[in-house]
């Protein structure tokens, strides 16, 4: 049998691969770093731009692939690892193009919302095997040690916390000047496990806020939970059109 080939982000860097080839590849890789030589701490602490890349832009960028992929619409990806304002163009094909209801030419931002503990975290998952909420981790200024203390929630802080990020991460990139047509990604790492409730609670919570942006579309995605939610801003929300089926 022959053996699978080796990926690597040269694998994705300015190629243009079909979106479900894309989507697969990305799972591949992740496949193929966690089976490596430590992939499970290479993965929770991202050393090098692989990790990086893979956790933080590839895998949100194939989420939303997934979502958006459908009858009337195949995807094509070019994904880029430079310093340009934005990390992938995605061209749309179908019917949902000819009737106008898909943009043929999009560029993709990603972005993630987490909290600024999240990386310590991670490095005490790594070292000890676990820790408390992220909201009970601090770095002790005469040692260095890092921390975990247990933590009281009370029934919206997570909804709140989670909101909080989205928020932010939503007024930090509406300040900056993207291409028209840009759709924002925001990998959301909530802290802790989000029940559905919980997060439609934060979904509401940043509606409420009624933060203005011009990107055409917002995906928002929490992996552990594989929640996911499109903000539309300003914009008309595309409407459902009939495809002949």
């Amino acid at each position: 049998m022959r053996s699978k080939p080796k990926l690597d982000l040269s694998t994705f860097d300015g190629q243009l691969l079909d979106g479900l080839d894309f989507c697969k590849d990305v799972y591949d890789l992740f496949d193929q770093v966690r089976a490596g030589v430590d992939g499970t701490r290479r993965l929770r602490l991202r050393p090098t731009k692989l990790e990086k890349r893979l956790v933080e832009e590839l895998i949100p960028i194939a989420r939303y692939v997934q979502a958006r992929y459908r009858e009337g619409r195949r995807i094509k990806v070019r994904w880029f690892s430079g310093s340009q304002p934005f990390d992938a163009v995605l061209w749309s094909f179908g019917e949902l193009v000819k009737q106008k209801m898909a943009r043929r030419k999009v560029v993709v931002e990603v972005t993630t919302s987490v909290h600024p503990n999240d990386h310590l975290r991670r490095k005490l998952l790594d070292e000890r095997g676990g820790c408390f909420s992220v909201n009970g981790i601090m770095r002790d200024k005469k040692t260095g040690t890092v921390i975990s203390n247990p933590q009281v929630h009370n029934g919206h802080e997570i909804a709140i916390d989670l909101a909080d990020q989205i928020l932010d991460r939503l007024r930090s990139k509406g300040a900056k000047k993207y291409p028209a047509e840009t759709v924002l990604i925001i990998n959301c790492v909530a802290n802790g496990l989000t029940l559905p409730s919980e997060w439609n609670d934060a979904i509401e919570r940043v509606n409420q806020a009624k933060i203005a942006f011009t990107f055409r579309e917002v995906f928002l995605i929490e992996a552990v939970m594989s929640h996911s939610t499109t903000l539309y801003g300003g914009q008309k929300r595309p409407q459902r059109v009939k495809l002949g089926l």
